[in-house]
């Protein structure tokens, strides 16, 4: 069954806006920034800020597919929305490197990775045997 034109609006606003956070958040400055805020509220240790990457990543790809379902079969929602994911990671991460008082951890770029293969890794641990029907 489709999803009503709100719906889809709904599901397009949501991850245009967690993306567009995302960025935000990656490129930053680093000092007195609402990154570097959050990242002292949650302990400002290598560990949380790298969660919440994770956190950050998972939300993302999650959002994505449950976007891109409406459009395409289910794996290929799932193969483009974490494409979207690893390529919005690697590209803010790498583009630290330009920002002030940034820089790349390879930590974080792992972190990202992890938050981006969470979300189907949860599908097929849910789904059972029946995610190998939804994810190649």
């Amino acid at each position: 069954m489709s999803a009503s034109p709100l719906t889809i609006l709904l599901r397009w606003s949501a991850a245009l806006a967690w993306t567009a956070l995302t960025v935000f958040l990656m490129l930053s400055p680093g000092e007195q920034s609402t990154a570097e805020d959050l990242s002292r509220f949650f302990g400002g240790t290598d560990l949380t800020d790298a969660l919440g990457h994770v956190f950050l990543f998972g939300i993302l790809t999650a959002l994505w597919w449950w976007t891109l379902m409406e459009h395409l079969p289910l794996p290929h929602a799932l193969r483009a929305a974490v494409a979207v994911g690893l390529t919005t990671g690697i590209v803010t991460e790498l583009a630290r490197f330009f920002i002030p008082h940034w820089g790349v951890a390879l930590i974080d770029l792992v972190a990202n990775g992890i938050g981006v293969l969470l979300p189907p890794t949860i599908l097929r641990l849910l789904a059972g045997n029946r995610a190998f029907d939804l994810i190649p």
